[in-house]
This record gives C-alpha cells, structure tokens and sequence, in this order.
C-alpha cells in the first residue's frame, strides 16, 4: 500500500447492515454474498494498522532484552467474526475491536506486564491510544480457564489518516499460558466442538479449567473462583481422573503433525503465509503456502477465496498470519500443526509434583 493510495472505508451504516445480513435467516444468498464482500473489504484495512504494529513490538521487545520472544499477527478468521456477530447480535462490525490482532508471547509473567506497561506508559514513540482498562484475564481468568492480557489500541497514521480510529488488540501471553490455549484448540479439532467457544463435553471443560489452575499455580497468579477452595493436590488429582478416563493425552500425542508442501522451511524473505489445516484420510495435514510482501493482496484474496470453499466444513480450517519463518510460525500457531507437547509436559510435570511426592 502506498503513501498516495487513498483507502476506501466502508461507513457505519454500511457495516452494521453487513452484519445484520450475515446473521439473518431471511437474507438470500446474493445479499449474504454482498455482505461478505463489506466484510471482506472491512478485514483486509486491518492489514496496515497491524503490520505497523508489529514492527513497533518486535523492536520494543528487542529494546527490552526479553530472553525469547514470539511476535503474531492474524486476521481474525471470517466464521470466527460471523460467529461472533450471532453471540452478540446488537454488534456493529464497525464496533469489533479484534478483526486485527497481534499476539505476544514470552517466557514469565514479569515479562508480560513490563511489556504492557511500556507500551501504555513509558514509550512516548508508541502515539496509538489504549483503551484502559485492559482486559487482564491474567489476574482474573475467564471463566473457562482461559489466560492472556487483553489491550485495545486505537489506531493513529501519519501516511493514512482515513484509517485512525481502526481498533487492534494486542495479546500478550506467557509460554505457558499459549501452551493451554493451543491445547483447548486442538482438542476442539479433534473432538469436532469448539471448546474454546464454548462446546464439548462437560469432563472437557472442566478439564481445562483444571489445568489452567494449576498452571495459574505455577505462575503464582489467582485461580478461578470455582476452583479457589480446592488445594493444589486436589485440583491435580482430579485433573488426572479425567484425563485418564477420556485419554485426553494419548489423543494429543496421536495427532501431532508435521508441515507438508512446504517451500520456505528457513528464511523470512516471505511476509505472509496461509495455514489450511484439514482431514484427509482420518489423518490431519497442513499446508503452508508463503506470499511475498508484494503479493499481500493476492494472499488476502486467496484467503477470502478458501474461507469461501471451505464454509461451515469441520474437517477444514484456514487463517492468515505473518509471524516469519517456519520455525516461528510453529511457535505462534502450533494448533495449527496439533503440537500440544509443551502443554502434556507441563500437565504431566504437575501430575508429579502435587500427586507423587
């Protein structure tokens, strides 16, 4: 995108009736078809706003001397949006503050909050506005479990006015709180129901919200209510009953994959690349197609073309990211390659703590 190029931004009006129709019953399948053309559209501005973004964090966490750091960005995937709109039906898209997002992750909890705190109050160069409070599902955990600190920025441009006021949200989150997330994500694939919004078995859910407690444990940070009258010993044992009457590790274990049609496997010369996760043969594949810088816009339109074919199909999934090579691709995304290792250690690692000793 040029300086030069004026941006075309769909009004409000335009947005909240986009919306409404993706929602609607009523709508025919040519206004449903306009409707996720304004949608599509609304998506790809976010590109800019995050792309400038992620120049600024991978710098500030270079600034701040963090021992390992994996910085993400994503479009956020257009069933997960549709989704969205229909859990919250007085919605505007205009309004939804998480169509572009970055994500952070770091090894400590100390990490975290020195990150957010430099970005909201000691760097004068980051002129984005945040909308405080943030969201700290760090101190307080969703109610399934789920950890990471939540900040939305305003976007400001000094090349593209006509873009200020776009919302982005950062996720910042430990190594350890990205490994749960990417173990709900993957047991929701291979269970066929998002748990992550809100599906599957109850021994599930309750599964998770265990692990997430004692990984709150571990990281000295509070854990959920429901959970909070329980000691530590209790919480693991009744993690491992479940687990061992659902099997729940074996079928991670069994379903790790690794990167097929693969053509940048070392080098960051490629700025986006397409992960399209699907069953083939009762066996889970992946396939990694890269995009240049200069082919941004073929990448967005090819995205928009798969997540077209593949709507609704449980055995297909497919996002957009831009995050480097491959090996960190693997590091921001490993439930897209179903790698739940880190998150079987930890569990197994506090298995032998609290029920061994």
């Amino acid at each position: 995108m040029s300086v030069s190029e004026k941006i075309i931004v769909p009004g409000t009006n335009v947005l909240r009736r986009a919306g409404n129709t993706l929602i609607s019953s009523e709508a025919s399948e040519a206004e449903k078809a306009e409707a996720f053309k304004t949608l599509t559209a609304w998506r790809s501005l976010h590109t800019y706003p995050i792309d400038t973004f992620q120049k600024t964090l991978r710098r500030r966490c270079g600034e701040l001397k963090f021992k390992d750091f994996t910085v993400a960005q994503r479009l956020k995937r257009l069933p997960s949006i549709v989704s969205k709109l229909k859990r919250y039906p007085g919605m505007n898209l205009a309004r939804m503050q998480d169509i572009g997002g970055l994500r952070v992750i770091l090894p400590s909890i100390q990490d975290v909050y020195r990150l957010h705190n430099d970005l909201i109050h000691i760097n004068k160069r980051f002129s984005h506005e945040p909308k405080l409070p943030c969201d700290d599902y760090i101190q307080k955990p969703k109610p399934d479990g789920y950890r990471s600190l939540h900040q939305i920025f305003i976007y400001k441009s000094r090349d593209h006015t006509e873009l200020d006021g776009l919302s982005i949200e950062l996720q910042i989150r430990t190594k350890l709180q990205h490994s749960w997330a990417t173990a709900v994500e993957t047991l929701g694939v291979i269970e066929k129901a998002s748990i992550k919004s809100g599906f599957g078995s109850d021994d599930h859910k309750h599964f998770f919200k265990l692990s997430s407690a004692l990984f709150s444990i571990k990281e000295q940070t509070p854990i959920l209510p429901e959970l909070a009258d329980l000691s530590p010993n209790e919480i693991a044992l009744q993690a491992k009953e479940i687990e061992e009457k659902l099997q729940i590790f074996k079928k991670l274990k069994g379903i790790a994959i690794t990167a097929k049609h693969i053509e940048s496997t070392s080098n960051s010369r490629y700025a986006y690349h397409i992960l399209r996760l699907y069953r083939s043969e009762d066996a889970w594949k992946v396939d990694v197609m890269p995009f240049s810088k200069s082919q941004e816009d073929l990448a967005k339109t090819f995205y928009a073309s798969l997540e077209a074919q593949v709507k609704g199909d449980p055995d297909v999934d497919v996002v957009l990211v831009s995050v480097g090579d491959l090996k960190a691709i693997k590091k921001a995304y490993p439930n897209y390659f179903l790698d739940t290792n880190q998150f079987i250690k930890e569990m197994q690692s506090a298995f032998k703590k609290f029920l061994d000793a």
